[in-house]
C-alpha cells in the first residue's frame, strides 16, 4: 500500500506538471467528448464511442484505453498494462520512489482510418519518465484485431515535447508540436514542427512534412479564439463566467463577461517569452448581469497583465503568470463555436 501511494503522489505530479484539461475534439466524422468530473480529486474522463463496421463493433472510449497494454517503448521492453491511464515499474533502488513510469495523456485521443480497409484505429499519446528529468512522448496506434484491441505500433516523437494539435487526415497521423530547436536546451522548446506518419505493415513509418519550421513567438496564436478554463492548476473557471482571448497584431483582445479588452503584447527574445503591457489596456466599462464579474474581471486581467510566457500542452494554450510572487498557469482551450 505505501508503494502504492508513492507510486500515485508521484503520477499525479507529472500529470500536474502537463496541465492537462477536458476536451472536445473532433476528427473527420467521429467526435470524442471528454467531460471533466468534478467530484473526482484526480480528474477523470469519460468517452462514449461505439462504433460498428462490417458487424465489427470498436470501443475506443477512454476508459478502454486506460486499461489497456501497450509495447514498443525504449529502455522498458516487453508489455506495460495501465491501471486507470498510469502503469508504475518496479524502484530502481529497493524501497526508493524513482521508477519508470508511463502515463495515457487522457485530452488528445485521434480516431480515423489509417488502412486501405477504413476501419476506424485510435492513435494516442503516452509520456514515458524514465524517472530523470527526461519526460518522453511517444504515439500509439490502437486497433481491434479478432474483436481484441491491441496496440499494433508505437514510435517516439521526442523529450519535453508540447503538443499542438494531433488528428487522423487522409489515412496520416499528423502531429503538431513545439520540439527544441538546434540551440534550444531541452526544458525550453521553441520549434513549431509538424510530423507525420503512416501505418505500413503495423509499423509507424514517418514521412515529410512540407510545412515549414517557424519558431514559437504570438504570431502562433492568430486565427485562433480561445476560452479560459481555469485560472491556476486545480481552480477552474465558474460556468458562469465567459473569459476569451484572442491574438490580432500584437495584442491580446477578447471578452470578460460583458466587457471587451485589448492589452498590447511584444516578443521577447526567448521562445515563447512575451511581455504584457498593463499600461496599455484598455477595456469597456459596461456594468455585467453576473454579479461576480467585476471580481473575475480584476483577476484575469491582473493575471493577463503579468504573463510572462506562453506554451502549448495537449492543444491547450498555457499561459505562465506571476502574481505577488506566485507563479500560476492559465488554461485555455478552443473557443467552440
Amino acid at each position: 500500500m505505501k508503494r502504492f501511494i508513492s507510486v500515485f503522489m508521484s503520477l499525479f505530479a507529472i500529470y500536474s506538471s502537463t496541465i492537462m484539461a477536458a476536451e472536445i475534439t473532433t476528427l473527420g466524422s467521429h467526435v470524442i467528448e471528454l467531460q471533466q468530473k468534478p467530484s473526482s480529486s484526480l480528474t477523470t474522463y469519460t468517452t462514449h464511442l461505439r462504433l460498428s463496421s462490417n458487424d465489427q463493433s470498436f470501443d475506443y472510449s477512454l476508459p478502454v484505453l486506460q486499461q489497456a497494454y501497450y509495447q514498443g517503448i525504449d529502455s522498458i521492453g516487453g508489455t506495460v498494462h495501465l491501471q486507470q491511464g498510469l502503469w508504475a515499474g518496479e524502484p530502481y533502488q529497493p524501497g526508493g520512489n524513482v521508477m519508470p513510469q508511463v502515463m495515457l495523456l487522457n485530452d488528445l485521443i485521434a480516431i480515423g482510418p489509417l488502412t486501405a480497409n477504413n476501419d476506424p484505429m485510435a492513435v494516442v499519446l503516452l509520456n514515458y519518465s524514465p524517472g530523470g528529468s527526461g519526460q518522453y512522448l511517444y504515439i500509439a496506434v490502437m486497433a481491434y484485431q479478432h474483436n481484441k484491441l491491441v496496440n499494433i505500433a508505437t514510435h517516439y516523437v521526442g523529450d519535453r515535447v508540447r503538443v499542438k494539435g494531433l488528428v487522423i487526415k487522409s489515412h496520416q497521423i499528423i502531429v503538431d508540436v513545439i520540439q527544441a530547436g538546434k540551440n534550444d536546451p531541452a526544458c525550453c522548446p521553441g520549434d513549431v514542427a509538424r510530423h507525420i506518419w503512416i501505418l505500413k505493415q503495423d509499423k509507424l513509418v514517418e514521412t515529410p512534412s512540407h510545412q515549414q519550421i517557424v519558431r514559437l513567438t504570438p504570431a502562433i496564436l492568430a486565427n485562433t479564439e480561445w476560452q479560459l478554463e481555469s485560472w491556476r492548476y486545480g481552480d477552474p473557471v465558474s460556468n458562469s463566467s465567459k473569459i476569451s482571448l484572442r491574438y490580432i497584431n500584437g495584442h491580446f483582445v477578447g471578452m470578460v463577461d460583458c466587457n471587451n479588452y485589448t492589452i498590447t503584447v511584444k516578443p521577447l527574445l526567448s521562445p515563447g517569452s512575451i511581455k504584457v503591457l498593463g499600461q496599455h489596456a484598455a477595456v469597456t466599462t459596461r456594468t455585467c448581469n453576473a454579479l461576480l464579474a467585476p471580481h473575475y474581471q480584476k483577476r484575469y486581467l491582473e493575471q493577463l497583465t503579468n504573463v510572462t510566457q506562453f506554451t502549448y500542452f495537449a492543444g491547450k494554450l498555457a499561459l505562465t503568470y506571476q502574481v505577488n510572487h506566485h507563479t500560476g498557469v492559465m488554461i485555455f482551450s478552443t473557443l467552440k463555436k
